[in-house]
């Protein structure tokens, strides 16, 4: 009887050590869950802590957690995890000056851009204002050359009547009607070339308040560059018995950033691929509707 509970005792470690060389992620679980659960090989997990800082609720974050592991599921077509509210492996969202420096850079990105739009509306406008202004300043100029050789061929031609006609002539009176329609041509163009400088002199200080926007914005990018420098932290990281998140964008975002951190708990490094899961910094991924890379895969199978 002894000798079969050495045996039985053999065979379980055996098999105890042979499941967890194929199934690394098991050391994770907890040695109850192993024990209740001898033939499970997924990885068990749970949702433990969310800073309401956040703005995501426990239970939405548990809904995106379960997201994570069927990007898993899907491009393996295997069960490797399982949602356990009782789960040694735990998730944490930690609320640290990271976020609160991404939320700044991301206000103040928002800000810019808007800015920028509104400047881009802005030029738009001039541009086209400025294009009328071009065209109108072309027929006044049309105009005023017209009305010019007009009264030099009429008073030419005055000139050369008064030779032969006495001032009640007729063609002398003609060109006397003439000359005051054209005199009247004159007045009226006078008064809109008076306007047209109006509306130059208008467009002219709207486009240095313009340029005045510009330089604003030109500032506050710079000042932006030096609040906000470019660098480069971990989102979250994967310590054994926990998953910590720090910082993420959008909650797609922070679904896929789960989903990385659980390819760690499956005992996976980092890929050199930028479009993979498993990259070191997520950014070229995509974040809807994303699948598992071949590089993914390849980790996985080849553990």
């Amino acid at each position: 009887m002894r000798f079969i509970f050495i045996a039985l005792i053999l065979i379980y470690t055996a098999f105890w050590m042979l499941q967890s060389h194929r199934h690394p992620q098991l050391k994770f679980n907890s040695t109850w869950d192993r024990i209740s659960h001898p033939f499970d090989t997924r990885l068990r997990f749970r949702v433990a802590d969310v800073d309401p800082r956040f703005g995501l609720t426990a239970e939405h974050v548990i809904q995106l957690s379960k997201e994570a592991a069927d990007i898993w599921h899907a491009g393996t077509l295997k069960p490797l995890f399982v949602y356990d509210p009782q789960a040694q492996l735990s998730i944490h969202l930690i609320f640290d000056e990271r976020q609160a420096h991404y939320n700044a850079y991301k206000k103040t990105q928002n800000q810019l851009n808007m800015e920028k739009t509104r400047n881009d509306l802005n030029a738009e406008y001039l541009d086209l204002h400025r294009q009328n202004l071009e065209s109108k300043e072309q027929q006044l100029r049309s105009r005023q050359a017209f009305i010019h050789a007009e009264m030099l061929r009429l008073s030419q031609e005055r000139m050369s009547w008064r030779r032969l006609e006495t001032g009640n002539g007729t063609n002398l009176q003609r060109i006397e009607r003439e000359l005051d329609q054209i005199q009247s041509q004159a007045t009226q163009l006078d008064r809109e070339i008076n306007a047209f400088n109006q509306q130059n002199d208008h467009f002219n200080q709207q486009i240095s308040s313009f340029n005045q926007q510009i330089d604003q914005y030109n500032a506050g990018v710079i000042q932006a560059v030096q609040r906000f420098p470019s660098r480069e932290f971990h989102k979250g990281i994967f310590m054994g018995k926990q998953i910590q998140i720090y910082q993420f964008d959008t909650e797609a975002d922070l679904r896929l950033t789960l989903a990385h951190e659980l390819g760690h708990a499956l005992g996976l490094t980092h890929h050199d691929d930028p479009t993979a899961l498993m990259y070191p910094i997520l950014g070229a991924q995509q974040l809807d509707g994303f699948k598992l890379m071949p590089a993914d895969q390849n980790l996985l199978y080849s553990r």
